[in-house]
C-alpha cells in the first residue's frame, strides 16, 4: 500500500492533463507531442493504450480482461473516463472483481474468450474463434498457398474481415496483397473477366476489358452501384460548401458549436485536397454510369446488368447462349433488342443536393438510439455519417470532420481511394448493427 501512495504522489495528477483521444493522462510538457501521436492511430490502439496506462496503478491484480470490461460499462453509461477515478473505484472493489466477464467458446481452441476477443466471419453458420486462432489460420492458409477462408469452413474471407484481424498494419497488408492474387489467379483461371459488384444486393455485371480492373472497384456496404453516385455527389457537396454553412448557422443558434465552425475554418485547405479527390472520384462513377447507358441493358426476368458482346440477339442471362463462361445470372432466355435500356443515375442540380441535405434551421434534432459514434462512443444525435467503404464506421456531426479527415489521410497514405460517407438523418432507414 505503502508503495501504491508513493506512485500516487509520484504522478501529481493536478500537473496532468487528460489526451483527448485516448483519455491517459500527461504532463502539460508531453501533452502536444503525445496528441499529435494519438490523433494518428487506430481507436483499437488508443483503447490499449488506456488500459496499459491504467493496469500498473491497481492496488489489487485484476487481468486485462477485466479492467477492459469495467471500462466499457462505463462508456455504455456514458461515464466520463477518468483513469484515476477508474483506479480508484476498482481499489475499492478489493480482492474480487464484482463482476461476471460474458464469454463466448473459440470454434478451434475451445478456450472461453470475452465478446471482445471473439471474432464472427460472414459465413452462413457464423464460426466465432478467437483473434489469436483467427490469426493462425490465416498465417497457416497463407504458408500453405490456400485462399484465406473461415478457419472452420471454406467460407473465403472478405476485406473487410482482413482488416479485423489484430496484427500490424504491414502484416496486414501481406494478407490483403495475398488474398488479392489468390483470388485473381482463380478468376482468370475459371472465367473470363467478368465482373460482378461484390455487393450481393447489386445487379452490375459486366465483362472488363483488363480483368485487373476488378481490384480497383471498391467494396461498398449496405448500397448498390447506382445509389454510390448520388451519395458521392451528395457528400462532396456536404464536404466542398455545405459542412461550413451548417456549423455558421449552428454556432448562431447555440455558443457549444462555435468549437466545430472553429474546426471548420482551420481544416479548409485539408478539404480542399479532399473535395479534389472526391471530384474526381465522382467524374469517374459518372463516366461509368455513362458507359452503362450506352452498352448495357437488362436482363427483362431478374433485372441484371448485361453487356451484348457481339453475335445474334438471342441472349441468355448468366452465360454464353451455348454454354460456357458461367457467370451471376438467373439463367433465362431473352432478347437483347427487346431488353429495356440501362437507365442512368441522373446527374442533379446542384441546388437540388442542397435542398436535401439536412437543414440547421430545424432546430429539433434526431436521436439515433443505440448507435454510438466511433470517437466519443456517444448515441449519435443530428446528422450521422456512415462510410459506405467500410462494414461499419459511423461518426456524429460534431465529430465528422475531424475523424473523416483522419480517415481520408490515412487512405491517401496508404494510396487508397478516398472513402465516402453517407449522410443519415432519419434513424428508420439505417440498416447497420447496432453498437453495444
Amino acid at each position: 500500500m505503502a508503495a501504491f501512495q508513493q506512485h500516487v504522489t509520484s504522478c501529481d495528477p493536478d500537473n496532468m492533463a487528460p489526451c483527448e483521444y485516448c483519455q491517459c493522462l500527461y504532463k502539460f510538457y508531453q501533452l502536444d507531442e503525445h496528441s499529435r501521436y494519438c490523433r494518428n492511430i487506430s481507436e483499437q490502439q488508443r483503447q490499449q493504450a488506456f488500459l496499459d496506462f491504467i493496469l500498473p496503478k491497481l492496488k489489487y491484480p485484476f487481468t486485462p480482461v477485466q479492467v477492459r470490461f469495467y471500462i466499457e460499462q462505463q462508456r455504455q453509461n456514458r461515464r466520463v473516463l477518468d483513469p484515476h477515478e477508474i483506479v480508484d473505484t476498482l481499489a475499492a472493489f478489493e480482492d474480487k472483481f464484482p463482476f461476471e466477464v460474458p464469454t463466448l467458446d473459440c470454434g478451434v481452441c475451445l478456450e472461453a474468450c470475452p465478446y471482445d476477443d471473439i471474432f464472427v466471419f460472414g459465413c452462413q453458420d457464423t464460426h466465432k474463434l478467437c483473434y489469436s486462432c483467427f490469426e493462425r489460420s490465416c498465417t497457416t492458409k497463407m504458408n500453405s498457398n490456400e485462399v484465406l477462408t473461415c478457419g472452420i469452413c471454406n467460407y473465403q474471407l472478405q476485406d473487410g474481415e482482413i482488416n479485423q484481424l489484430r496484427v500490424s498494419q504491414g502484416q496486414k497488408r501481406k494478407f490483403h496483397e495475398y488474398q488479392i492474387q489468390k483470388t485473381f489467379n482463380n478468376f482468370v483461371n475459371n472465367a473470363r473477366g467478368i465482373i460482378k459488384c461484390p455487393n450481393r444486393d447489386c445487379k452490375w455485371v459486366v465483362e472488363a476489358r483488363n480483368p485487373n480492373e476488378r481490384f480497383r472497384v471498391q467494396y461498398h456496404y449496405r448500397t448498390t452501384c447506382q445509389q454510390v453516385v448520388q451519395i458521392t455527389q451528395r457528400w462532396f457537396v456536404w464536404c466542398n460548401t455545405e459542412r461550413g454553412n451548417y456549423w455558421r448557422v449552428r454556432a448562431q443558434q447555440d455558443a457549444t458549436y462555435r468549437a466545430q465552425l472553429d474546426e471548420h475554418e482551420r481544416q479548409l485547405a485539408a478539404n480542399a485536397q479532399r473535395n479534389e479527390e472526391l471530384q474526381r472520384r465522382y467524374n469517374e462513377l459518372k463516366a461509368d454510369e455513362a458507359f452503362k447507358a450506352q452498352n448495357c441493358r437488362l436482363c427483362p426476368h431478374c433485372k441484371r446488368v448485361a453487356q451484348h458482346m457481339g453475335g445474334c440477339s438471342s441472349m441468355v442471362c448468366g452465360r454464353n447462349y451455348h454454354g460456357g463462361d458461367q457467370q451471376s445470372g438467373c439463367g433465362n432466355n431473352f432478347n437483347w433488342d427487346q431488353a429495356e435500356p440501362y437507365i442512368p443515375i441522373t446527374n442533379r442540380a446542384l441546388e437540388q443536393i442542397k435542398n436535401d441535405l439536412p437543414r440547421p434551421e430545424n432546430k429539433q434534432r434526431v436521436v439515433h438510439t443505440g448507435i454510438r459514434c466511433d470517437s466519443c462512443h456517444n448515441d449519435v444525435e443530428g446528422i450521422l455519417f456512415s462510410c459506405i467503404h467500410c462494414p461499419s464506421l459511423i461518426y456524429c456531426e460534431k465529430c465528422e470532420q475531424r475523424c473523416t479527415l483522419a480517415h481520408s489521410e490515412e487512405l491517401r497514405q496508404q494510396k487508397k481511394q478516398q472513402h465516402v460517407f453517407q449522410l443519415i438523418t432519419t434513424p428508420e432507414v439505417l440498416h447497420i448493427r447496432q453498437r453495444r
